[in-house]
């Protein structure tokens, strides 16, 4: 009995509860995806910004968010609040979020550097609401357990209503913004009434998972006071984490592989395809069907087998298959749907498992610095698909701008329609793989983390421990 675990640490979370702490995943799928397939398109088409300036916004703003993501992170882990040490970040963040993400996409008067500047300023604005919502949500999720396999079940739950946010951030607005022109409305409204109305549904599922997890956030006691630490000491204390660095450069890479992948859509269907946004909705709701199947058949099998083995194979699939899209005739829209639902393997397999490998260095980092610095680790984890994300973003402008790329042209040229489909294919494809080969080499397995666990539990308790059979994790 001993080894056990406590009960109240292992526990098994309540079905609704798991539901109420998902719909979250609703909510940042709805901010981050609506930005990512989004924010280059409206700079470019709408906004009158080219493509290499819009990447360099983009950047800027991500670059910013160096400097919030540990402040956000350290915040969350010392806050006292009665109310949980992350969950009064998700209640006082919704509501700011979603009035920037309507002054972002707003098509300003402006000209020339003061445009730039607004943009600039609100591209900032919006990834400092996104990270202080963000990074304590993620973190809650490790939170709520300590059993690795309730967290696997807890993300695969979180990951179907992802997809339902990746849904309402990108089949919605382009469905949305194609009937109100069809109203009579101007581009530039319809995009401005489209994030009004997805961005009132992210705040209302955000204050709904704040409400769900009442209660269930855990507050373990730390074996060394942190309180005094400061963030330099912090950070290299964890980069000294190997498991940390693989989920890290993992996290990076799928990121430039899904946002490059999601902001190539809507050009891919306006110009490869001669499509408008009506018919770009169809194909964001094949990556929402394809991706909802997925994470659904994933849980299971990660708590079956070895979540790592799992996530390899998904991240492998799915960028085998966009490779090889590259060299096949994407023509018609039942096609490029088809093969976007396909694609989610790997971004489901991302989604669903990443977050369960960040969880168990939780409790990798306890053992081996006697310190829970949830938010702290989810912060670069946070950062680093920020970063991957941006650094795609400004690599698919650079790639626009380099084909040719003219927003206000009738028709592209061969060469810039070739640059759009590798933009589908063959890029995101190769980033994806990188990110599976990744965590071939991270050491965590199910039998390692669980002896951990219980040598965690006597270091806890002042007793006697040992390393034995689990020295890859801790060393």
């Amino acid at each position: 009995m001993k080894d056990k675990i406590p009960l109240e640490l292992n526990r098994h979370i309540p079905f609704k509860t798991k539901i109420g702490y998902s719909l979250g995943g609703t909510g940042d799928a709805i901010a981050y995806d609506f930005i990512g397939s989004f924010l280059l398109f409206f700079l470019t088409d709408l906004a009158g910004i080219s493509p290499a300036i819009a990447g360099t916004i983009i950047g800027v703003a991500v670059l910013w968010d160096a400097i919030t993501d540990p402040i956000i992170g350290m915040l969350s882990d010392r806050c006292k609040s009665k109310y949980g040490k992350k969950r009064p970040f998700l209640l006082f963040s919704a509501i700011p979020l979603v009035v920037i993400m309507i002054m972002l996409f707003h098509v300003v008067g402006f000209d020339g550097n003061a445009k730039v500047a607004y943009y600039v300023i609100f591209a900032m604005l919006f990834w400092t609401a996104y990270t202080a919502f963000n990074i304590p949500y993620f973190a809650l999720g490790g939170c709520l357990t300590t059993n690795t396999d309730e967290r696997t079940r807890i993300r695969s739950i979180a990951q179907v209503f992802n997809f339902i946010g990746v849904f309402f951030a990108s089949a919605v607005p382009t469905f949305l913004v194609g009937t109100f022109q069809n109203m009579g409305y101007s581009d530039a409204d319809s995009w401005q009434y489209a994030v009004i109305i997805i961005g009132a549904i992210a705040a209302v599922v955000i204050l709904v998972s704040w409400n769900a997890t009442r209660g269930y956030e855990l507050d373990i006691e730390e074996t060394t006071d942190s309180t005094h630490d400061n963030i330099f000491k912090e950070i290299k204390e964890v980069l000294c984490l190997r498991p940390y660095l693989n989920v890290l450069f993992s996290q990076l890479l799928f990121y430039a592989s899904y946002t490059i992948s999601s902001a190539s859509i809507l050009y891919f269907t306006e110009n490869n395809l001669g499509l408008g946004e009506t018919q770009a909705s169809l194909i964001y709701t094949g990556v929402t069907a394809g991706g909802i199947i997925v994470a659904l058949l994933l849980g299971p099998l990660a708590v079956k087998f070895d979540k790592r083995a799992v996530y390899i194979a998904c991240m492998f699939l799915g960028g085998a298959i966009m490779v090889i899209g590259k060299f096949l005739p994407i023509e018609t829209l039942g096609v490029a749907i088809f093969f976007a639902a396909v694609i989610n393997i790997g971004s489901a397999g991302h989604w669903t498992l990443s977050y369960t490998l960040l969880y168990d260095v939780f409790e990798i980092d306890e053992f081996k610095n006697g310190k829970r610095r949830e938010g702290f680790l989810m912060a670069f984890f946070s950062f680093c698909g920020k970063l991957g994300g941006a650094a795609a973003g400004a690599l698919t402008g650079f790639i626009l701008e380099f084909a040719n790329y003219n927003a206000s042209a009738a028709a592209q040229t061969p060469e810039a329609l070739a640059a759009i489909k590798s933009l589908f294919t063959f890029w995101p494809g190769l980033f994806c793989l990188a990110a599976g080969v990744i965590i071939l080499l991270y050491p965590v397995t199910k039998p390692r983390f669980l002896l951990m666990m219980k040598n965690l539990e006597l270091k806890r308790q002042g007793k006697e421990y040992t390393t034995e059979g689990f020295e890859k994790l801790v060393r």
